[in-house]
């Protein structure tokens, strides 16, 4: 009557009115002024401004959600900045034909109160109210056997009362679909998470060869250069920025809000001087657009909105768990947190902090059963400065140093058992927060620092990681003055001089070990004396003194005798093995690798067994056995894989191709040998490249190319010279392979075209001479 409707047309009306247009015929409200389309289904979708790059796997697969009968609620989750909104809101227009009463946004980021969802609802889709039922009634009536599509949109502040709305409309309204963002789940029945992914970003070890073709593999770098030239038309990908762009979009993982406010920056510098100013403000505070919501025109916006969500003790933890580096475990926060949470318990926040996409859960190894928890470097960089502001940073950081001084020296003392390699994954998985444990402790503390790197010595010979170990000790070295004549100080020259002795550093060896063994007597530790004594033997037999390398190789073993150290007796046998075979003694060489292969079985020590029988198949080879030589290598190899580590693989490789060149398998041979000079470049040990670089010659040699081989022979004699092993190898093994070659090869090629191409050979650098065997 208010509006003076005619009686015949008031059910049409009401309909109409309540949202139930497409109950009717066309012709029941033909002719009345509040007639419309029925082909089209309704849709307020707000208007896409800006292309979505790089998520064409994400719409396919919520496709598949929304066209699924039995998925009703899908919930996009994931940290601040991922794209969610904006994922959601392609993925319901490309559904739009399938919801024939329409597909409508709610933006729930405004409201404040849970119990305003409802009525928000009700106003987007346009129902009039009648009678005085309840909003969630009036919803559920409104809606009934409609097709639709409901997105609601951020809706993580209100969760308790839209997961309750949720699940009500399911129940009531059986077409009905709804698709959520949320920065955590709603948790009701029959919900599907998608949690949406960064972009495709660069590896580190991809950055070191990216170029503009590989670019187009990555959406991150495509974003940034579409939303750069936005600012600034004239900006292109090209060889001077690609790096520099790449290395940015690694930074910020791959985080579509983080890209595009720093893309926007480019209007104001270069892309390498926009890498330089990469602080944690820098990207923090990056402004937006102007004609968006307050939350995302910064990141820190973005991620204070997630923030202020939690509960007081969440907050706190949260904080906290900054000072990880790479990730943790639940037992590890637990170990180093529990102390300071009162009210729950460190792993009920931690997955409350999991749910509201805070922490991100991995699971990157299969053969570990333990998740591991990180951050975005975003989300970090805040909590961090959360942090800082409790004035809790320092407290904390020491919090973190003790626990990882304490698990290095845990894993020092598994190193030599059953359990070895489970202990070496754990270093590995924690290998950025052992480094972050160090840079704590050299800044403030040299003891410290001092019981830090003493155990992961073991370590580092096991997996490869040397040169970082010469980096630590190199900084530790200078500051012993206040210690006096030690045997800490001992201890580390000897870790010192062992780290030298993988970089063909053979007089810098002898020179710290030198100066160690006096103050390791003057300590009066015994266990501290026998291993000094021990890397002593081995050293001064690289440098050819036999005699000498046997006295101290038997007064360490004396020593671990009385000690009864069962795995210091298995040591001093293996070494007197070694220089027992360089003084011309094979039974007794023998008879001692097999001793201490037996000790290091009864101890569990596999990664030792495994050294023993690579020696032992060295062993069989010097006498032309290099079938059981075979044997001994592949059973090496077999027990060097169980542990993952890939630096161990590099000589039971290298000594296999020998077998396979004697064998007369030329492919085969190269192929290990290319597989151990990989390894060999990647950790960096220049003393093991040389005697590989001669296993290629030696290929070349009996597969028809002696001048190619000649030069190759010539580089590696000069190269040997240069690492202070001039005339010789420093296995006597590879020394008769060398001499065999060689004068296989000599015999293929008159003398002045042999000695032309060594004296070629001789003029190469290093990585002249590994790019020349390669290409051969």
């Amino acid at each position: 009557e208010v509006f003076d409707i005619p009686p015949d047309d008031r059910t049409s009306f009401l309909r109409f009115a309540r949202g139930d247009w497409k109950a009717a015929p066309v012709g029941v409200i033909k002719d009345t002024p509040w007639r419309f389309s029925t082909e089209i289904p309704r849709s307020n979708l707000p208007s896409s401004l800006m292309s979505l790059i790089g998520r064409e796997h994400e719409l396919a697969r919520l496709g598949e959600y929304l066209s699924d009968p039995s998925t009703r609620l899908v919930t996009l989750i994931g940290p601040p900045g991922i794209g969610k909104t904006r994922l959601s809101v392609e993925a319901a227009r490309e559904a739009l034909s399938a919801f024939r009463d329409g597909v409508f946004f709610i933006a729930l980021a405004p409201l404040d109160d849970p119990n305003r969802v409802a009525l928000t609802v009700i106003q987007t889709l346009g129902f009039v109210e009648t009678g005085r039922k309840p909003p969630r009634e009036r919803l559920k009536e409104g809606i009934g056997e409609k097709q639709m599509l409901l997105v609601l949109d951020n809706l993580e502040h209100l969760i308790e009362g839209a997961a309750v709305l949720a699940a009500e409309l399911l129940v009531s309204c059986p077409r009905l679909k709804i698709l959520a963002t949320s920065r955590e789940a709603l948790r009701v029945p029959g919900e599907w998470l998608y949690p949406v992914p960064a972009l495709i970003f660069p590896t580190t070890t991809q950055l070191q060869s990216i170029d503009v073709e590989m670019a187009m593999q990555f959406a991150a770098l495509m974003l940034f250069a579409e939303r750069a030239r936005a600012v600034r038309s004239d900006f292109v990908l090209n060889v001077d920025n690609i790096e520099s762009v790449a290395t940015i979009c690694t930074q910020l993982d791959g985080l579509p809000l983080a890209i595009e406010l720093i893309a926007a920056r480019i209007r104001l510098m270069s892309p390498k001087s926009l890498l330089s100013h990469m602080s944690n403000q820098f990207v923090l505070s990056a402004d937006g657009m102007r004609a968006v919501s307050a939350r995302q025109k910064t990141l820190h916006n973005a991620i204070a909105w997630s923030y202020n969500l939690l509960s007081d003790e969440e907050q706190k933890l949260f904080a906290q768990l900054s000072v990880f580096a790479g990730g943790f475990t639940l037992d590890t926060a637990e170990s180093i947190f529990s102390r300071t949470i009162t009210n729950k318990s460190v792993s009920d926040l931690i997955a409350s902090l999991l749910d509201k996409s805070l922490l991100q859960s991995t699971l990157d190894r299969e053969a570990r059963s333990e998740p591991r928890f990180s951050m975005l470097v975003t989300i970090q960089q805040f909590a961090l400065d959360r942090l800082r502001r409790m004035g809790e940073e320092a407290e904390v950081r020491d919090w973190h140093l003790a626990y990882f001084i304490d698990l290095a020296e845990q894993a020092d003392k598994q190193m030599r058992g059953p359990d070895q390699f489970k202990w070496l994954d754990r270093l590995e998985d924690e290998h950025e927060n052992l480094r972050a444990a160090w840079d704590c402790a050299i800044e403030r503390d040299t003891e410290l620092a001092f019981r830090l790197v003493s155990p992961l010595n073991a370590f580092w010979a096991m997996r490869g990681n040397s040169s970082e170990g010469q980096e630590w000790v190199a900084k530790l070295l200078p500051r012993f003055g206040q210690w006096g004549s030690t045997a800490k100080r001992a201890r580390v020259l000897v870790v010192a001089s062992r780290l030298a002795l993988t970089q063909a550093k053979i007089v810098d060896a002898r020179r710290l070990l030198d100066e160690a063994l006096p103050l390791a007597r003057r300590s009066g530790d015994q266990r501290e004396i026998a291993y000094t004594l021990l890397r002593l033997g081995s050293t001064v037999q690289y440098q050819g003194d036999y005699q000498s390398a046997r006295s101290f190789l038997e007064e360490g073993l004396t020593i671990y005798q009385t000690l009864q150290d069962e795995w210091g007796i298995a040591t001093a046998m293996f070494r007197l093995a070694r220089v027992a075979i360089d003084q011309g003694h094979d039974a007794e060489a023998e008879d001692l690798y097999m001793k201490s292969l037996r000790k290091y079985q009864e101890l569990g020590d596999r990664y030792s067994e495994a050294y023993v029988l690579n020696w032992l198949g060295d062993f069989a080879r010097r006498q032309d056995d290099y079938e059981r030589a075979g044997k001994f290598y592949e059973e090496n190899l077999k027990i060097l894989r169980e542990q993952r580590g890939r630096a161990p693989l590099i000589f039971p490789l290298y000594n296999l191709a020998w077998v396979f060149l004697h064998r007369g398998d030329y492919g085969k041979a190269s192929a290990l040998f290319q597989e151990s000079l990989t390894l060999l470049k990647e950790y960096g040990d220049q003393y093991g490249l040389v005697p590989c670089l001669a296993g290629f010659a030696s290929v070349l040699g009996e597969a028809g190319k002696p001048e190619q081989a000649a030069r190759l022979f010539g580089a590696v004699e000069s190269l040997l010279e240069g690492i202070g092993m001039a005339g010789r190898m420093e296995d006597p093994l590879d020394q008769k392979e060398f001499d065999h070659y060689v004068a296989t090869v000599r015999a293929q090629v008159d003398e002045a075209a042999f000695a032309k191409a060594w004296a070629k050979g001789r003029a190469m650098t290093m990585e002249q001479a590994i790019a020349y065997a390669l290409e051969n």
